[in-house]
């Protein structure tokens, strides 16, 4: 499979997972509980950080089916270190609460969202660092 067609793909399931999974949450389908002091406060503070992902994911998406590889480029850096960010944010915020030891199903959930931040975003910053190299620069 064309890598153009796995980067796409991957923009647009992380954009509508982003936005399916706060829409789950503010509709109280999937509620957030104080699990251990102030867990509650530090999740709802990632509705902004995510939605600026899923903007930026969006944007590669369209860049990419126009073929312009320099916003491509652009775009897919900054979903790439936006969710590599939230993943290890996310992992260390688990490890120092010891969270991520606790599996249950909404830990579980959020492990996979770690796993996939991680390796989505590495995968991305790998793929558009090579794409820059190759671009002709302007100056």
């Amino acid at each position: 499979m064309n890598s153009k067609k796995i980067i796409f793909g991957f923009s647009i399931f992380t954009a509508v997972g982003i936005i399916a999974y706060w829409t789950l949450v503010f509709a109280g389908l999937f509620p957030v509980e104080d699990i251990i002091p102030g867990y509650k406060n530090w999740f709802m503070s990632f509705p902004a950080a995510d939605f600026w992902i899923a903007v930026n994911a969006i944007l590669l998406a369209v860049f990419i089916k126009k073929g312009d590889e320099g916003k491509s480029a652009i775009f897919g850096l900054m979903a790439a270190s936006g969710m590599i960010f939230l993943g290890l944010y996310a992992l260390v915020y688990g490890i120092n609460t010891g969270l991520l030891f606790k599996l249950t199903a909404d830990e579980l959930i959020e492990i996979v969202i770690k796993i996939y931040c991680l390796s989505v975003g590495a995968y991305f910053i790998k793929h558009f660092a090579k794409l820059l190299n190759r671009i002709p620069s302007k100056a």
